[in-house]
């Protein structure tokens, strides 16, 4: 299955479009980016996902949107948007408990071409993966528990004790 993600900036706004499967391989060249635009000097109106062709993210991509919409929460006061949520994705952010921080909409956002094709950058380490899944655990004790054997491999492997957080 296709697995592809853009990016794009216009107006001080970030645009984010993914296709197909949604893995870790491309999460940590994404989240650099986002991130590094978030944490700027110049501040981000809007963030944006469109997620209509996107047939299934995973727990790390899901923890991703966890961290860029709190590092926007923080500076902006606004949540992001996800645009075109099918019914699988809804299925799996609702599960997660997600859809409590994001904002959805089906309005025909105009995103802006050309968007750059974020490329498989460096493998998602321990540390990145950890990351991602304390973002989902911070929702909800059910989560917690959910990651619970997950984060312990994790913080096993990076040599961290297992009880932290």
């Amino acid at each position: 299955m296709e697995e592809a993600v853009y990016y794009g900036e216009s107006g001080g706004e970030l645009f984010i479009k993914v296709l197909g499967h949604m893995t870790a391989a491309l999460c940590p060249e994404l989240k650099a980016r986002a991130f590094a635009r978030l944490d700027g000097e110049e501040s981000v109106a809007g963030v944006f996902f469109d997620l209509r062709s996107c047939e299934y993210m995973d727990s790390t991509f899901l923890g991703l949107i966890v961290g860029v919409n709190k590092r926007f929460k923080a500076k902006s006061g606004k949540p992001v948007l996800l645009l075109h949520v099918n019914p699988t994705c809804m299925g799996l952010l609702k599960t997660i408990g997600v859809l409590r921080l994001v904002e959805l909409s089906d309005e025909e956002k105009r995103f802006p071409e050309p968007m750059e094709a974020i490329g498989p950058g460096p493998r998602a380490t321990a540390e990145f993966l950890l990351n991602a899944h304390g973002e989902l655990s911070e929702i909800s004790e059910e989560n917690k528990s959910r990651f619970a054997t997950l984060t312990k491999a994790l913080k096993d492997s990076l040599g961290k004790d297992a009880g932290a957080t």
